[in-house]
């Protein structure tokens, strides 16, 4: 993969057209996230923080897509994410699902392995459901699964999840747990394309070094008034409740749009 799709992916997957779009629609159906006495920050240095969380969510959701990108490029054949339902009926969707040579893989992804007690827990029931489903949906299949942390320099979690591991006795299912460049050197024999994806991150991070993360002007700016527009026509109701005269909405129109120009004509 080029560095510039890589990087078009990236931007367009986070910073996207609708990012505005996403911002403001966030804040109305919100308001008492940014508002209120019992706050020490102000509404729009909250903003900021839910930008960033927002985020590193998105990215991801891009490193989920690039290895998607990677497995059809190395010649995998890809399956459908949404492999069923567990047995109280869920939904399950596989972060990648793939076969090769008589074998289904599953690939569980995360970027960092920091989570909690409980959270690792899930992650770990949450893999086995969908070991489950595959199992039935490809009785003839051997299954190489695994739960991979793009980032190998947190392994918190490490030893709990070994211990899971070695609780597996079905000789038809393989499960692991990967660290970095470990899903290419194991699952793929691939590591040239980890050094090229680490390459590409690492010069897309070197170009963003300078960056300082920014909103646009609520009260005035082109793109905000954009934004409102567009919530107008798909979110009317949020509108009516901007412009309104609850309690909420009239602070929230102190902090964000004082003078009230890009609310003008809405």
């Amino acid at each position: 993969m080029t560095y510039e799709e890589f990087k078009d992916r990236l931007n367009d997957r986070i910073f996207g057209e609708d990012l505005n779009y996403e911002i403001l629609l966030t804040v109305l159906k919100n308001p008492k996230r940014y508002i209120g006495l019992f706050r020490i920050t102000n509404a729009k240095t909250k903003l900021i923080q839910n930008i960033t969380q927002s985020c590193e969510i998105k990215f991801g959701d891009f490193i989920e897509e690039i290895l998607t990108k990677y497995i059809n490029e190395m010649g995998y054949e890809l399956l459908d994410k949404n492999i069923g339902f567990d047995e109280e009926r869920n939904r399950l969707n596989a972060d990648q699902v793939f076969k090769n040579n008589g074998v289904i893989y599953l690939i569980e992804q995360k970027i960092r392995d920091d989570h909690d007690s409980t959270k690792k827990r899930g992650q770990y029931s949450n893999l086995i459901k969908k070991i489950k489903t595959l199992k039935l949906k490809f009785p003839n299949y051997q299954i190489r699964a695994c739960m991979w942390f793009s980032d190998d320099s947190l392994k918190k979690n490490k030893k709990f999840y070994q211990e899971q591991i070695s609780n597996n006795t079905d000789d038809k299912v393989d499960i692991f747990i990967f660290y970095g460049k470990e899903l290419f050197e194991i699952f793929f024999k691939r590591v040239d394309i980890y050094d090229e994806f680490i390459l590409h991150l690492r010069k897309n991070k070197e170009e963003r070094s300078g960056n300082i993360l920014s909103v646009p002007d609520f009260d005035i700016s082109k793109e905000i008034k954009n934004a409102l527009l567009k919530i107008k026509k798909t979110y009317p109701k949020l509108i009516k409740n901007l412009l309104s005269n609850k309690d909420e909405f009239i602070e929230l129109r102190k902090e964000f749009f004082p003078t009230g120009k890009n609310l003008k004509d809405l």
